[in-house]
């Protein structure tokens, strides 16, 4: 009985503690964007890649947002160059989906101007993936593999650490919540939570009790 009590112990407490951990950390920043609108459907292919010129590096960033669409997205690699070299990498794997993809990329520990960003589409059971962005004059548009010119250019965003912790935001999220519902406000959302706490804590003792008996 009482290595049931420790152990159901020990699991609230690595709840809590888990619980603790998640909304300590920063949520994602936009670090850098191009500001391109995705509004236009610019190609479609299901086994290739692109290149655009002109873009920002920024410092700091840890990941690549790319106006990429799918149901059932296929694996993306994406590249940062300057020149010759390879500034940063990284890669997604398959099953995403949505009109944006965000594919994490080694860090980088300075900002850099004129870069390429490059990304490759690998064949994945014949799903097609669509490239979002902005219609533009062929000299500035983003280019295929082989050098051809799509009709514009995509959005992509570098993506870094903010410094907001989602414990921060739990006053606007609660408030948010509480909004357009018969019952309205803030208290909405601490019911729901204390509620919450107290079907764990009768589900605890009920265990204990059915154990001891």
């Amino acid at each position: 009985m009482r290595s049931v009590r420790s152990a159901l112990a020990a699991g609230l407490a690595l709840i809590v503690v888990a619980c603790a951990v998640v909304l300590s950390q920063s949520q994602p920043a936009v670090l850098a964007t191009n500001s391109t609108p995705l509004n236009t459907e610019l190609a479609a292919t299901d086994d290739s890649g692109a290149c655009q010129s002109g873009e920002r590096l920024a410092r700091g960033t840890d990941a690549i947002r790319l106006s990429l669409g799918a149901f059932t997205g296929p694996p993306v690699s994406v590249k940062v160059i300057s020149g010759a070299r390879v500034l940063t990498q990284g890669e997604h794997g398959s099953g995403w989906d949505g009109e944006t993809l965000t594919v994490p990329v080694r860090a980088v520990s300075h900002s850099a101007s004129s870069v390429s960003v490059c990304f490759t589409i690998t064949h994945a059971d014949g799903e097609g993936v669509k490239l979002f962005g902005l219609h533009t004059a062929g000299a500035i548009a983003a280019r295929t593999s082989t050098g051809q010119a799509l009709s514009g250019r995509l959005s992509i965003e570098d993506l870094g650490d903010g410094h907001v912790s989602w414990l921060s935001l739990l006053p606007s999220v609660a408030r948010n919540m509480g909004r357009g519902r018969a019952w309205s406000g803030v208290w909405v959302v601490l019911l729901v939570a204390i509620l919450m706490l107290a079907a764990t804590a009768l589900a605890s003792r009920l265990i204990l009790r059915e154990l001891h008996e």
